[in-house]
């Protein structure tokens, strides 16, 4: 294996992170996270709809640019709403599967508190889909005025392998946390 290909499959070799203890397709799981984090900045930076008056925007917008123009016409709490569930927290959840991959070792004690903010977030996935779906469905109903554009579809693809990743790594981090417990009864 090339050494820039194991330094992004594994990261770096002074450190034991558990990216060097995935065996087969999981030792692509940091490849899937860069390839998440690229779809979700598209999808949060390019024109994702083109309307003439759904939920009281007229243009073109991405998330960044509707964010603004629902606080200027008086609902902020839909743009906040927006703001956490769409944004906010896949980054957070990007990073947090991401430092587990590439950053905290094992036997570092924030591998244990990133572990367990990783499991919580995978079960705000369902969620994450479930109203960025209610909103695609809304949006196409809205009628002939409204378009989505690509942006959509990438926010779907990265929220889906985010998913993917966080249930790909769990049972890597529940074998090292069986592992632990097992050398502590020892």
């Amino acid at each position: 294996m090339s050494w820039v290909k194991k330094r992004i499959l594994l990261g770096r070799p002074d450190r034991q992170t558990i990216a060097k203890y995935a065996k087969g397709s999981d030792r692509y799981l940091g490849v899937l996270l860069l390839v998440s984090a690229a779809l979700l900045g598209l999808a949060i930076t390019q024109p994702m709809v083109t309307t003439l008056g759904f939920l009281g925007l007229d243009g073109t917008y991405s998330l960044l640019t509707a964010i603004p123009e629902l606080f200027k016409d008086g609902r902020g709490g839909l743009a906040v709403l927006i703001a956490v569930l769409i944004i906010i927290l896949p980054i957070i959840l990007l990073s947090t599967a991401f430092d587990l991959w590439y950053k905290h070792e094992l036997s570092d004690s924030k591998f244990l508190s990133k572990s367990r903010l990783l499991k919580q977030l995978g079960r705000i996935w369902l969620l994450l889909i479930g109203l960025i779906l209610i909103a695609i469905y809304f949006a196409t109903q809205a009628g002939a005025d409204t378009t989505l554009h690509l942006a959509v579809y990438y926010l779907v693809i990265s929220i889906a392998l985010q998913k993917l990743i966080a249930a790909r790594l769990l049972p890597l981090i529940n074998a090292v946390e069986l592992v632990e417990i097992e050398g502590d009864i020892d």
